[in-house]
């Protein structure tokens, strides 16, 4: 898909892509996806909700049906440039059939042991949850909507309960409660991204058929993962504690324009400034990455 905007965000130089003739950018594309799910603590916004203390199985397909047409943040999302293949002296084999669902999974988890992307404990159980690739793409699409993908995750939630302080009759997010989100944090970021960059360009075939899948345009499927970068580059931050108001069992943001925000960025608020802007970087150079001449 055709670009119709400039590049907001590359304003530094990405590092150089390691290029490592791998399969696991599957699991890379799953573990960027999490970075929705790893603000999850357990409902929309419920004040001193119970904390869930271990993951949880997934169901083994996407259950979230797609929007019929990519939104205009996918549609106006940049193309991500392709690596030019090399030349072949000879014809390439006739393709093999395509693996089952079980041989692509153990395929992918023995190209990661072999690829030396260390998977951090913290997001171990997202690889060990049957259904990868689709798990992964379908994820990247709900975050490029805005999305918090619940059910195509397999990530455990912080732990500890969601916490508010109440100040004479207002209420505020509790900084305290930004401390259950530092050890996902730190997982997420330490990622390499010029290693994820190079691999999504090995897999890219493979994750295009996936997201076509979903029922998109092909074409759609690199534009889809930036502007999932993006939704989280663009989350707005406050230094200082949002204030709350109750709205029955919930809780919403009585800034109107925090409050306007989509599922995914409002969520992100919950982890506090310091996290979100360190994710927030990461994810830049993930993009910066991506966009770079190959």
């Amino acid at each position: 898909m055709q670009a119709n905007r400039e590049n907001r965000h590359a304003s530094r130089e990405a590092p150089k892509r390691q290029r490592r003739p791998m399969l696991s950018i599957a699991i890379a594309v799953l573990i960027l996806a999490g970075g929705a799910y790893w603000l999850m603590s357990g409902g929309q916004d419920q004040p001193q909700e119970p904390a869930a203390q271990r993951a949880e199985p997934v169901a083994p397909a996407p259950t979230i049906p797609p929007a019929p047409t990519p939104q205009a943040a996918i549609r106006e999302a940049p193309d991500i440039p392709e690596r030019p293949e090399p030349e072949r002296a000879v014809a390439p084999p006739e393709p093999a059939p395509p693996p089952t669902p079980e041989e692509l999974d153990q395929r992918l988890r023995a190209a990661l042991a072999e690829s030396g992307l260390d998977v951090p404990s913290a997001l171990q159980t997202a690889v060990s949850a049957p259904y990868l690739l689709d798990r992964g793409v379908s994820s990247m699409d709900q975050v490029a909507r805005g999305l918090v993908p619940q059910r195509t995750l397999n990530i455990a939630r912080p732990r500890g309960a969601f916490a508010s302080r109440r100040q004479g009759q207002r209420y505020f997010l509790d900084p305290a409660g930004y401390r259950r989100y530092d050890t996902l944090t730190q997982a997420i970021s330490s990622l390499p991204v010029s290693t994820l960059a190079g691999l999504f360009q090995t897999l890219r075939p493979q994750l295009r058929t996936t997201y076509a899948s979903l029922g998109y345009p092909v074409e759609a499927m690199d534009n889809t993962l930036i502007a999932a970068l993006d939704a989280i580059i663009d989350a707005p931050t406050r230094q200082q504690p949002p204030e709350l108001v109750s709205k029955g069992a919930l809780w919403a943001y009585r800034d109107a324009d925090l409050e306007s925000r989509s599922d995914l960025q409002k969520q992100l608020l919950r982890a506090g400034p310091d996290n979100a802007r360190r994710l927030q970087e990461w994810a830049l150079a993930l993009r910066m990455a991506l966009l770079d001449t190959p």
